[in-house]
């Protein structure tokens, strides 16, 4: 099963009487294409159609579809939680790197998500003497010891030249290859 596929058979899932127009809305799809996929949908077996009247028509999930759309979920939350081991594993390695170089005190500069998978692997290190801490801003960090993790980028104007500024994402993307 493809992407458009998953996609649309995903939102027939939810929305049995959704129409044509609807699949092309919420899937970003032309809708000639949203025809061609369920054309396909329906001649791999994944669903079936209910005419209704003469123009309005169900969608309905077939057995084999619904149990492609479980093992599709399946493999994207498989491929989820392996990523986010590999991001932890590399957030870990930084910390763990600095840290033995007599780091004692790391600032998480910005927020989202990322900010809490940092803290989780702050906390999953268990880092003796060493504190995490939390700023919005380059303007907020007053200790200038620390090791910045800047999840959107290193600031344009470094103020401070004692901190050591590390560029998070960059530091993901070459972990995730």
């Amino acid at each position: 099963m493809d992407e458009h596929e998953h996609r649309i058979i995903t939102e027939i899932s939810k929305r049995s009487d959704a129409s044509q127009r609807h699949l092309s809305k919420v899937s970003n799809l032309s809708l000639g294409m949203v025809n061609i996929v369920l054309h396909r949908l329906i001649e791999k077996g994944y669903m079936k159609i209910k005419q209704l009247d003469g123009r309005k028509v169900q969608y309905i999930l077939t057995p084999k579809g619904f149990s492609e759309k479980v093992k599709r979920s399946q493999q994207y939350i498989q491929n989820t939680i392996s990523s986010l081991a590999v991001i932890k594993d590399a957030i870990k390695k930084v910390m763990t790197d600095h840290s033995k170089n007599g780091v004692k005190r790391f600032v998480v500069l910005g927020r989202g998500e990322i900010r809490d998978i940092i803290d989780i692997s702050f906390r999953e290190l268990g880092l003796p003497d060493v504190t995490m801490g939390h700023k919005d801003s380059l303007e907020d960090i007053k200790d200038p010891s620390v090791v910045a993790l800047c999840i959107e980028g290193i600031p344009a104007n470094k103020k401070n030249d004692s901190i050591i500024f590390i560029d998070i994402q960059k530091v993901l993307a070459e972990a995730i290859g």
